[in-house]
């Protein structure tokens, strides 16, 4: 065992494959390499990590450890860190077994779910098996192995102590436009319902909606914090990221981000093992298909089975809410734009997006009806009483307080960027539907949803009938060099992405 003082480097880090430096006097010292992958421990805790080698970012005897790990792990520079070499983890002979075409039993999937929880494989080996997920595919079996599994490795909420139904809403992402999900938590957790909303950042989209929330609010909560508001509030609208709940998918979620890319085997798998890890009891599985979605219309039944299949296997009631996407379900697509979409509903302002608001309701509606509580008609009249009362309003912001929001923030004051370009129409006609890959490409190279103020602001729906000339969109960034590189990245073909 090895034991050094710990040195907070000015690094940001990665999660997805820790990295930690060592001096070169203190590598050969102790026969470590560059690459090595190393166990660490810590009070309670213990990861892997890849070691670098340096001449000058830390001296010897010490281990340099960037923000992504020291944010991560109770470190303190008065302690030491103690650390040994890892040899090749036993699951990466799962993983090949996998890759040459070969069934894995739940041991074999549960081990490799463990290694990849603790950073005990390397980035090289986690994305051979995150492949697999595409080629060979894995059977039903496989898939029940592999959702326990993933589940099992992290912590399991459980709220049945509060004595109310637990919902949730999960939707398979890939789509522009994330507000549904904070407008349907704030009307259900509202009505006494219990809703533990665990979210992402973006992967497939131009922001996740942990993107847009945090604009607002912390998003950033531990098991006891998550636990608090719930108690507080009846739902939480945090970042999944910063749990320990399926710890091992946030890190494979990482691995396929530079791809933009995730299987169908893969995305059913990371929603259920979250839902189960968040101590769900009935979940509302939002499913838009269409030729620039994420599942094209002839796979929804397959992709819909899945989903019901699988959660009927662990004792959860899914209602699958397939609807056909031309486009994004509000105005504003990236961070501030979005959240102010979601404000404007709640605020019952005459700009709102009232398609993105009735979507919420109707989803709100069936996962009411789900649990048996209520009928879908009366479920929907309560729900549009709740919006109309202000009392979703004030809702939204109880939660966020609980959350640590220090300020109530109004629509009118989330000002998206300062450079803008309008994107004008080049003929008439109706609206038929929008190019949801050419609005990620085109929202990403804004800057979004890194620059909180970068995206998009449609000034047209489907249906809607525009003439030539007109602003269809405009868009905005934090920097006039990321407007003229989106522009640039459209090819003169400027409002190619609203089809006409």
């Amino acid at each position: 065992m090895i034991y050094l003082r710990p040195k907070k480097l000015d690094i940001l880090g990665n999660n997805a494959s820790l990295e930690v430096y060592l001096n070169r006097f203190t590598a050969d010292q102790y026969g470590v390499k560059d690459g090595d992958l190393l166990d660490l421990y810590f009070v309670g805790h213990e990861t892997g990590a890849i070691a670098i080698i340096t001449d000058t970012i830390v001296d010897d005897g010490h281990v340099g450890l960037p923000a992504a790990l020291w944010n991560t792990f109770p470190v303190s520079e008065m302690d030491r860190v103690a650390m040994e070499i890892q040899g090749q983890a036993k699951s990466v002979k799962s993983i090949r077994k996998k890759i040459k075409g070969n069934k894995l039993d739940y041991e074999e999937i549960r081990e490799i779910m463990y290694d990849i929880a603790k950073r005990r494989l390397s980035p090289i080996e986690m994305t051979y098996f995150a492949s697999t997920s595409y080629n060979p595919g894995f059977d039903d079996e496989e898939m029940y192995h592999l959702t326990k599994a993933m589940a099992d490795t992290g912590i399991i909420m459980d709220f049945s102590e509060l004595g109310k139904p637990v919902v949730d809403k999960h939707s398979i992402g890939g789509l522009p436009s994330k507000g549904v999900t904070p407008v349907l938590v704030s009307v259900l957790s509202a009505l006494d319902f219990v809703i533990p909303n665990t979210s992402t950042r973006a992967i497939t989209a131009p922001a996740g909606t942990t993107d847009i929330l945090e604009t607002v609010m912390p998003v950033s909560l531990d098991e006891k914090g998550i636990k608090r508001v719930v108690a507080e509030t009846n739902g939480c609208l945090v970042w999944g990221g910063g749990l320990d709940l399926a710890p091992a998918d946030d890190i494979l979620i990482q691995i396929e981000k530079p791809l933009h890319i995730e299987s169908y085997d893969k995305f059913v798998v990371s929603i259920i093992a979250k839902k189960i890890a968040a101590g769900c009891e009935y979940v509302l599985l939002d499913l838009p298909y269409g030729e620039t979605a994420k599942v094209p219309e002839s796979d929804v039944p397959k992709v819909s089975k899945a989903f019901e299949d699988l959660f009927e296997k662990f004792g959860i009631k899914v209602h699958v809410y397939k609807r056909q996407a031309k486009g994004p379900d509000g105005f504003g697509i990236g961070p501030k734009l979005e959240m102010r979409d979601v404000l404007w509903i709640l605020e019952r302002d005459k700009r709102r997006p009232v398609m993105m608001e009735n979507l919420a309701l109707d989803m709100a509606a069936q996962l009411m009806a789900l649990t048996g509580k209520y009928t879908y008609q009366s479920a929907h009249e309560v729900l549009r009483e709740t919006l109309e009362s202000g009392t979703a309003l004030k809702q939204f912001w109880k939660i966020a307080k609980s959350q640590g929001a220090l300020t109530i923030v109004s629509a009118h004051e989330l000002e998206p960027g300062q450079f803008t370009y309008d994107i004008k129409a080049s003929k008439s006609g109706i609206v038929k539907n929008f190019d949801n890959h050419m609005i990620v490409q085109t929202t990403r190279a804004l800057g979004a949803p890194y620059a909180k103020g970068a995206g998009i602001y449609l000034h047209c729906q489907v249906g809607d009938r525009i003439a030539e000339g007109d602003v269809v969109a405009t868009l905005y960034a934090e920097a006039q060099s990321r407007v003229d590189l989106a522009v640039k990245n459209l090819d003169g073909h400027q409002d190619g992405w609203i089809i006409v």
